[in-house]
């Protein structure tokens, strides 16, 4: 009431004083305010009853005013110039100091943070405005659960706001300490790169240090907004500020500790299912115990550890490097190898795939290239030469990777979810350590018979259609892909075209025309194979199905027709070609490599990549024709669901070719010729991976469909030597060599003497199709529709491998045209 009292008076005596210039009325109220000190000495009263915060905003609004009325962009005006040469600022942060009156602290940040905020002239670059403002920023967060922590966050976010809009201003905050610098460094990893100079190097950056403070506030808006100022203080270009928020903060290891605290609460069992549908994003996690409750038992522990991480994750991205790789460099050596590591490498089985769920889920929230290298390195090691037969390797990946061929199909069904998790991600090393250093040497390939196989290519004459040449070398062909109809699959002109055309179109990257003039003639029209599209449930009009003999293609000229015996493709790398033209027809021996050309000296294995070398065709139909026809439950329904492999196929790899490219997977094919190597060795993952593909008629439903999804990602790299690996079924392979086709042929031959027993497998087959996917044909809807169980009748997971087996088939026939598609237009 008093203060009321006092104020009305003042109004009434401004009134009828005589009108004064700003910089009179500005110096009058900073009077009063000093005379209130002067004339109430030992007096304890808050300052709400004062007019103390009146004065304060008078001079706000006279600073506001005379910016803008001050025509001259620049120049300071004389109310500025007073505040600025009598060190007003320095008063005002002595009395925040000594919180006299009560309440004076939060009342000078607040003016503190308004100046700052609505004065748009440089202040800060004038030592009577940055002294005390960094002294006023050593005083925040002195207290925890302090009762101004809401104007100091906010006085805090405003001078980061300042520093990030002109970065220079950042060396105004890093100050000398005043103890003998190196006796009080904080322990942190070393950084790369040297500073300009050793002695800015141990200034102090008391910005950082009560940001960090305030971050552990109990208050979650305030520890967000100082979680924000810390993200900009972090991506402040400067060397120096970066060097010194690494080596003298605790910067990097408050924010790795806090990390190590919520995986610490997290619940020692959980349910991997409940791993993949919590989302949490930093600032956000707000879960009450109810829901906790009503959902699953540490579900709030959990969203706060992915919270943090994904926070880290935000600020490894947009930070200096020198930041960023300082703290990644931190989380790999106090979070991971002490804490993570001992948890993967437990024997106890529940723990172990409960650490190996977190440890995928953690693979899934980390995007920013640092932080990710250093999980990567974390997991698989370093080591880039190729594999040897007995070398062990890294323990945590050679330890990952039998765990995968192990006897628990829950340990080797969470670890292969773990490597799958890995090959989305685009790093390089990843690749590169688990396949391409055994592949990159080509030493799988028998040269040998390669240069036979050649020679043999040129001294016969090539007796096909002149508009079939390779399509590489073809110019104005037509583009061909399947399309089911009337219960075979047609060839049709330029739906390929369509196809990637609208893929293209939503991915932002457009084919020219030029480019599909070049695209390959054809794909071959399969007599009695029908679709299983998963969104239709019509029968087929035809009510039975003929075995393929052979594959009929149509070329442009209506009255030419070649016809390619497929009979036994797999097994012999010549088939036979049948060219009829108006009624006249020839047998002709057909080449597995058409394009080769050249004399014998000539001849290099490495010069042109091996899916440019065969046609695709060949190709496709090796993997389409390996399951007998009577055995593939598809042909009951009306749509194979080739076009969805397609435009899956286009999609997926188009997004891998630009995330590639900066391997070198478009480009590089390298032999060593000179030092050759005694036995081909796979490498302990391709080895796995081939094993248990072996095995895939043995296995349960989830793991074959998950292993699956890891050779689906391999094939679909764009590195010619693992296309040539794993698609190409005409390798000439070394003795004792086995690739991915030759693996298929041997579960295609078991299935085909199963059927030979069981002359009703194909009507088990089909009921077995229709409970599993709902009439669903595509290779995604086969993986999402996964059963929860592991316990399945043997002889019925028997047919539901050799259903995945059917279904692969067609999404690796599907991957091989796309990829061929791409190099032949200069995609890849």
């Amino acid at each position: 009431m008093f203060s009321k009292f006092t104020s009305i008076i003042q109004h009434a005596v401004d009134a009828l004083a005589p009108h004064l210039s700003m910089q009179e009325e500005f110096v009058y109220h900073w009077k009063a305010i000093t005379s209130f000190f002067i004339d109430n000495k030992g007096e304890k009263m808050p300052v709400e009853q004062t007019n103390l915060a009146p004065h304060l905003e008078q001079m706000l609004l006279l600073l506001r005013r005379e910016e803008e009325e001050g025509g001259d962009g620049g120049m300071y005006g004389p109310c500025l110039e007073y505040l600025i040469q009598h060190r007003l600022l320095d008063t005002l942060f002595s009395l925040a100091r000594t919180d006299y009156p009560a309440g004076m602290k939060p009342t000078v940040l607040s003016f503190f943070t308004r100046l700052l905020s609505r004065i748009h002239q440089p202040l800060l670059a004038h030592v009577n405005v940055y002294r005390p403002v960094q002294r006023l920023i050593k005083a925040c967060g002195e207290v925890r659960a302090g009762p101004t922590e809401i104007e100091e966050i906010q006085f805090l976010c405003t001078v980061c706001a300042k520093v990030k809009t002109d970065p220079y201003l950042v060396n105004f905050f890093l100050e000398a300490p005043k103890a003998p610098s190196g006796t009080d460094l904080p322990k942190s990893h070393p950084v790369t790169q040297e500073p300009p100079s050793d002695n800015k190097l141990h200034q102090d950056f008391h910005l950082v240090k009560t940001l960090l403070n305030l971050s552990h506030s109990e208050d979650s808006r305030v520890a967000v907004k100082a979680c924000e100022g810390l993200m900009l203080c972090a991506s402040l270009p400067d060397p120096v500020a970066a060097h010194c928020l690494v080596n003298r903060t605790g910067f990097c290891e408050d924010l790795t500790s806090r990390l190590v605290d919520t995986y610490r609460r997290l619940p020692a069992e959980i349910n991997p299912l409940d791993l993949e549908h919590v989302q949490a994003k930093w600032g956000l996690e707000v879960v009450t115990r109810s829901e906790d409750e009503q959902t699953f038992a540490g579900k709030r522990q959990l969203v706060s550890f992915l919270s943090w991480l994904d926070y880290c994750d935000q600020l490894a991205s947009v930070a200096n490097p020198i930041v960023s790789e300082a703290l990644a460099r931190n989380i790999h050596q106090q979070f991971l190898v002490p804490h993570f590591q001992a948890d993967l490498l437990q024997m106890s089985e529940s723990g172990c795939i409960t650490a190996t769920a977190y440890m995928t889920r953690c693979l899934r929230t980390v995007c920013s290239p640092r932080l990710l290298s250093e999980l990567v390195l974390f997991l698989l090691g370093d080591t880039r030469k190729p594999e040897a037969p007995d070398d062990p390797g890294d323990s945590l990946r050679a330890r990952l990777i039998q765990r995968c061929s192990g006897l628990s199909e829950e340990i080797a069904l969470i670890t292969l979810q773990l490597f799958d998790t890995l090959l989305q991600k685009d790093d390089e090393h990843i690749l590169h350590n688990l396949v391409l250093r055994n592949l990159e040497h080509r030493q799988y390939i028998d040269l040998l018979a390669k240069r036979k196989s050649y020679e043999l290519e040129c001294n016969t004459d090539a007796c096909v259609h002149p508009s079939y040449n390779n399509p590489s070398k073809t110019d104005g062909v037509n583009t061909n892909t399947v399309e089911v109809k009337d219960g075979k699959i047609n060839v049709e002109s330029n739906t390929v075209n369509q196809i990637c055309k609208e893929e293209s179109s939503k991915n932002g990257s457009g084919i020219t025309k030029d480019k599909r003039e070049v695209i390959s003639e054809s794909l071959p029209e399969i007599s009695g194979r029908q679709s299983d599209n998963a969104e239709s449930e019509k029968e087929s009009d035809s009510s039975t199905s003929s075995k393929v003999e052979s594959c009929e293609i149509e070329a442009k000229d209506p009255e030419v027709v070649i016809s390619e015996g497929c009979k036994d493709a797999g097994d012999s790398a010549e088939g036979k070609h049948k060219q009829t033209s108006k009624g006249e027809s020839k047998d002709v021996q057909c080449k597995p490599d058409d394009n080769g050309a050249g004399s014998e000296t000539e001849f290099s294995p490495m010069s042109t990549p091996q899916h440019l070398q065969t046609e695709v065709h060949k190709v496709v139909n090796c993997f389409l024709t390996l399951l007998p026809e009577d055995l593939k439950s598809s042909n009951q329904t009306s749509d194979s669901g080739y076009d969805m492999y397609l435009k899956d196929a286009h999609k997926q790899f188009s997004s891998l070719v630009d995330a590639c490219k900066s391997g070198g997977y478009a480009t590089a094919q390298s032999g060593n010729k000179s030092e050759p190597v005694p036995q081909f060795y796979e490498g302990a993952f391709l080895r796995m991976v081939l094993d248990r593909l072996s095995h895939l008629l043995d296995q349960s439903y989830p793991i074959n469909l998950q292993l699956t999804s890891v050779v689906s990602k391999l094939a679909l790299v764009p590195h010619p030597c693992l296309h040539e690996f794993l698609l190409e079924p005409y390798l000439p392979l070394r003795q004792g060599t086995r690739n991915l086709h030759t693996v298929f042929k041997k579960i295609a031959s078991e299935i085909q003497s199963q059927f030979s027993v069981e002359r009703d497998l194909g009507v088990k087959l089909y009921r077995v199709r229709r409970r599993l996917m709902g009439q669903s044909s595509s290779m995604h809807s086969v993986r999402q529709a996964a059963t929860k169980t592991f316990e399945r009748a043997g002889a019925e997971s028997r047919l539901e491998a050799i259903i995945v087996f059917e279904e692969f088939c067609k999404e690796l026939s599907a991957i091989a045209f796309v990829k061929h598609h791409a190099a032949v237009t200069g995609e890849s």
